[in-house]
């Protein structure tokens, strides 16, 4: 199968720093495209949350909370094993506990490509998993002996961070204007989401050719973990979507 024209933007990205060159993408227009990203999968997951049947997607949300709140506890003792500190395993397990939108954009991105269906309201999930993961983590963090939690105070961080605002309000906003009520936003939310996509996944290259070099400081238990831990993660996760 041809790749997904994106990933090759992520690739170009990865070659221009690892060759040397200054190309980069301005820090200002690098927020403007998260905040793009997160609003235009939050709108469009909220026009196909306002054709579902509410009471359908409870269990969908109390599912993948759960999730979201189990994974850094079972992934955080593997990474000690591996040899990381608490800190840096609970900040691990948070980011495969909650969903990199970009990741998700891509995803759905191929599946589009590939023919293959899924759930309109995907990305229902991803705002719902956004949070758990990152409060169980910080949890888990604590626990290495760091001070006591503010947890009124943490909890303000993290729900009402930008990722988490500009996700859930897109989703709101979607839900409640339906399709007919976004209709007028198609032009900017919709037609270019796979150009600013491929922009987004641009930086993410340079990001990565940027970093590659502290894959030699954490060796080969970092790569094999990266590679093995959503292959595994994917079966819990693909049972609890049969279910």
């Amino acid at each position: 199968m041809v790749p997904d024209v994106v990933v090759l933007f992520f690739a170009l990205g990865l070659v221009a720093r690892l060759a040397g060159s200054e190309l980069k993408v301005p820090q200002a227009l690098y927020e403007t495209l998260s905040i793009y990203l997160l609003l235009a999968i939050g709108l469009k997951g909220g026009v196909e949350i306002s054709r579902q049947d509410a009471a359908a997607l409870a269990p969908q949300i109390a599912a993948c909370v759960a999730l979201g709140l189990a994974i850094p506890f079972v992934l955080v003792p593997v990474l000690r094993r591996l040899g990381f500190s608490g800190v840096d395993s609970a900040s691990l397990a948070a980011h495969y506990g909650s969903v990199s939108v970009v990741t998700f954009a891509v995803a759905t991105s191929w599946l589009k490509q590939a023919g293959i269906p899924y759930e309109s309201h995907a990305a229902l999930w991803v705002a719902v998993m956004e949070a758990p993961a990152l409060l169980t983590a910080i949890f888990l963090a604590r626990r290495q002996g760091s001070g006591p939690t503010n947890w009124k105070r943490l909890a303000q961080d993290v729900l009402a961070g930008p990722s988490v605002m500009l996700l859930t309000g897109g989703l709101l906003i979607g839900a409640f204007m339906g399709a007919a009520g976004t209709a007028p936003l198609n032009p900017v939310f919709v037609d270019p989401f796979k150009g600013v996509l491929a922009l987004f996944m641009l930086e993410l290259g340079l990001v990565a050719g940027e970093r590659i070099g502290q894959v030699r400081q954490f060796g080969l238990r970092l790569l094999a973990f990266g590679v093995l831990a959503p292959l595994a993660l994917a079966v819990p996760g693909a049972l609890v979507g049969v279910w």
